[in-house]
């Protein structure tokens, strides 16, 4: 029975069959059924039909420990979520949550008890790092606001811990000088990838995802995200919708650049290997790096690009209302609190602007 891909099979007796969710258990567990027709097309129409309905579970009876609950929420945002996001949460509850502090009746759980718990994964003999710790207390708070509303539980207080505020890297004007005098000396569609997000600010999944339909008349569409997902024993690349509806959007590109990028227009996958595949964020990540190393650049992640974007798009006088919309996020907040980094150029450049008057004209006041 050969295998196509998103649960789709093709039978020996030349029928298709797709599998779906039927059912999630208290303990996690899934359920699955499948439906059957004549063609690829019809299994994936009646497929997706029985994807949209939630997952059977059990409504009004009150779950008894945190691992019950933890389940029983997750089965409730099935079709809610996206794929990865639901995948994220499975992991991190069946790792750290249903076993421990999971197996402690609801009735027995108070702020202290999650607090000491924190602490343990924090701390302990497999310490996590502060983020994982928060995303798992995150993912405790939704299902106790779930219980809330669904039987009527009380949430207790759940408190983050803290994380240490990490420096986004950006990379110097000299930095951006010398790595643009690489990309440029010998243009290929790795190094297009490269120039793209120094100068869109693309996330790396968006840039894999690209197609040349979604690059016309000097705009770049983001419309899809490229990221590798676990399935079972093993992992495969998924394309789907970006990371939230802000994330879909259009972004006037620079002239120049536009240029340069139309030179390479081929067939496929804007960003593809020597194979025609599109290539996916970790193999582009891998080529970055050699490039920093070729370029004798001090060492970057792929979305340092991003940062530096959006630092000299500040430094050039970009309305932050406009900036937060080329990046994708939600609100300007997100903009202003995270991905503005004011240079030491730019520093020292403001600083200059104080000296008027009597400055000017080389001369003290008397």
């Amino acid at each position: 029975m050969p295998r196509v891909g998103a649960n789709i099979y093709k039978r020996k007796d030349g029928r298709w069959e797709a599998r779906y969710v039927k059912a999630i258990l208290p303990n996690g567990k899934k359920k699955y059924g499948s439906v059957y027709a004549h063609t690829y097309k019809e299994v994936r129409e009646k497929q997706m039909a029985c994807i949209r309905m939630p997952p059977c579970m059990p409504s009004k009876t009150k779950p008894n420990t945190l691992s019950d609950l933890m389940w029983v929420w997750l089965a409730s945002r099935l079709n809610a979520i996206k794929r990865s996001s639901y995948l994220k949460y499975e992991s991190l509850i069946k790792n750290h949550l249903s076993k421990d502090i999971g197996q402690f009746p609801l009735d027995q759980i108070s702020s202290t008890t999650i607090d000491q718990f924190a602490n343990e994964k924090l701390n302990g003999s497999s310490p996590l790092s502060p983020k994982t710790v928060n995303d798992i207390l995150t993912i405790v708070s939704l299902a106790y606001s779930f219980a809330a509303a669904e039987y009527g539980l009380p949430k207790p207080m759940i408190r983050r811990v803290k994380e240490p505020r990490k420096e986004m890297r950006v990379l110097s004007r000299v930095e951006q000088t010398a790595l643009e005098n690489y990309l440029l000396a010998d243009v290929d569609l790795y190094k297009i990838g490269i120039l793209l997000s120094l100068y869109s600010g693309i996330r790396i999944g968006e840039l894999c995802a690209l197609d040349w339909d979604d690059l016309s008349d000097g705009t770049l569409s983001v419309n899809k995200t490229l990221h590798r997902i676990k399935q079972g024993a093993h992992t495969v690349i998924e394309i789907t919708e970006p990371k939230s509806k802000a994330s879909v959007r259009k972004i006037p590109l620079p002239s120049r650049v536009n240029t340069i990028i139309e030179s390479q227009r081929a067939s496929g996958r804007l960003i593809k290997g020597r194979n025609g595949v599109g290539v996916e964020p970790r193999v582009l990540q891998h080529y970055f790096k050699r490039v920093l190393t070729i370029c004798k650049i001090e060492d970057a992640n792929f979305h340092s690009l991003r940062h530096t974007f959006a630092t000299r798009c500040v430094e050039v006088g970009f309305d932050i209302k406009t900036l937060s919309e080329i990046l994708g996020h939600t609100d300007v907040k997100t903009t202003l609190n995270r991905y503005i980094h004011s240079s030491y150029e730019q520093k020292k450049h403001n600083m200059e602007k104080l000296c008027t008057g009597v400055f000017e004209q080389g001369k003290p006041s008397e």
